[in-house]
């Protein structure tokens, strides 16, 4: 064997080897890869399960929080206002006054009056609820609050008020004055034209307006909705955290009036 052929035999081994080695670390790394990735893995979708578990709690937040009678389950400031001036009540003494209040073309209120309904029907005997239209001047809001007291005057709250809910939402009929209340009332609930305009102009309702208008200045509201409980407490949507919640703090308001007054 020549020097030459010695030469090429050496330099092939040395790179079959070269080969062999390169081979090997480059399938050491790559198992090192995956070892880390089989790793983290597991960890994301730990993560990701955390994530989804909280957004569920924070979607269903007023169940959880309607099992718990903790007295730090909610607090002033954080989750409903407390009057420095309590508002008079209107209730009985030994029972609690819970006041709703609501515009007819405020889609919030709208949105909560089916909550306010059912939780309504949960309320003990001794807890007096009940409705309050909220206004702030002589506006639709006024105009608007006089159609309630008239219908309230006349027996029909319970029979027309969601009915009006729904005209001013649903089909954008503004009812933007006692004409169109009239014809509305007359079409789908058979309202005597005549008798509604009367109850609408008279006294009574003017005396209702004036005295809830006081009311409403105490509560010192920024808008609707909101919920006064025995006019000391506001629940509003925004320290509530959802429309859904407000009931729900105001079922720990009524607990903590009570309580209050046993002393």
């Amino acid at each position: 064997m020549t020097k030459k052929t010695k030469g090429i035999l050496s330099i092939a081994v040395f790179l079959g080897i070269a080969l062999v080695a390169a081979g090997y670390l480059f399938n050491g790394a790559q198992n090192s890869k995956e070892a880390t990735v089989a790793q983290n893995t597991p960890v994301a979708q730990t993560s990701t399960t955390k994530r989804s578990a909280n957004s569920d709690n924070s979607s269903t937040s007023p169940q959880v929080i309607t099992q718990s009678s903790s007295p730090q389950l909610f607090q002033p400031g954080q989750h409903y206002r407390v009057l420095s001036n309590p508002v008079k009540t209107d209730a009985k003494p030994e029972k609690v006054e819970v006041v709703s209040i609501f515009w007819y073309g405020c889609p919030h209120c709208y949105a909560l009056e089916p909550k306010i309904e059912q939780w309504q029907e949960t309320l003990p005997a001794d807890v007096e609820f009940t409705r309050t239209p909220g206004f702030f001047g002589p506006n639709l809001w006024q105009t608007h609050a006089r159609l309630y007291y008239t219908v309230r005057n006349m027996g029909l709250e319970e029979k027309v008020h969601a009915g009006i809910f729904s005209e001013i939402q649903n089909r954008r009929n503004q009812l933007k004055d006692s004409e169109q209340m009239a014809e509305f009332l007359n079409r789908e609930f058979g309202v005597e034209p005549g008798a509604f305009n009367k109850e609408f102009k008279g006294f009574g309702v003017n005396n209702q307006l004036q005295k809830a208008f006081s009311k409403l200045k105490g509560y010192e509201l920024s808008g609707v909705p909101a919920i006064v409980i025995d006019g000391r407490y506001v629940v509003e949507p925004g320290l509530a955290g959802s429309l859904g919640n407000m009931p729900v703090i105001a079922d720990y308001l009524i607990r903590k009036v009570k309580q209050d007054r046993k002393g």
